[in-house]
């Protein structure tokens, strides 16, 4: 299995207590996802999980939580171009989520109890390339909230142990 993270940042923990982990960096946002994935795949068909911290919708998911993302849609689409992707890989034990792949922070929820910026990227170019893939994140922050108010170092704590605390590897 091939663990994605967004960022260094999200990784690092990770990286240090696991070495042994197939760890890589796939960049922010939709492009840099979808470019990493593509780079991936000309060589190995591991299956895909990736990881990462989360704007949360729902108020009743808190700072810290982890959660198993069931289903991705591209949220900045127009109505009858959008489209959902359905995670191939849902990681048991952990709340299943619906999340929108944005381009900015506060877009509409529109159905989705989460929000990130490189989901949808993935499962689309998993589903194409008929590659299992799932989606994990650990929430840092509420969507619309100041960025001083987001806990980032908790999120990417409680992501860490999680993922230590699974059994993921193939």
């Amino acid at each position: 299995m091939i663990f994605l993270f967004p960022t260094e940042l999200e990784a690092a923990r990770l990286k240090a207590l696991r070495p042994d982990l197939d760890i890589r960096i796939c960049g922010i946002g939709a492009v840099e996802t979808a470019t990493e994935v593509a780079r991936i795949l000309r060589t190995e068909r591991k299956s895909l999980l990736l990881c990462g911290i989360a704007g949360a919708y729902n108020r009743n998911l808190k700072k810290g939580d982890v959660v198993a993302v069931t289903e991705e849609r591209f949220a900045y689409l127009s109505t009858g171009y959008d489209r959902s992707y359905l995670a191939s890989m849902v990681v048991e034990g952990l709340p299943m989520v619906r999340s929108n792949t944005v381009s900015h922070c506060s877009m509409a929820a529109d159905g989705a109890e989460i929000e990130n910026m490189e989901g949808a990227a993935l499962f689309a170019m998993a589903q194409a390339e008929e590659v299992r893939c799932g989606e994990i994140r650990a929430i840092s922050n509420y969507v619309g909230e100041e960025c001083s108010a987001w806990d980032i170092p908790l999120a990417l704590e409680r992501l860490t142990e999680t993922i230590l605390n699974l059994n993921l590897e193939e």
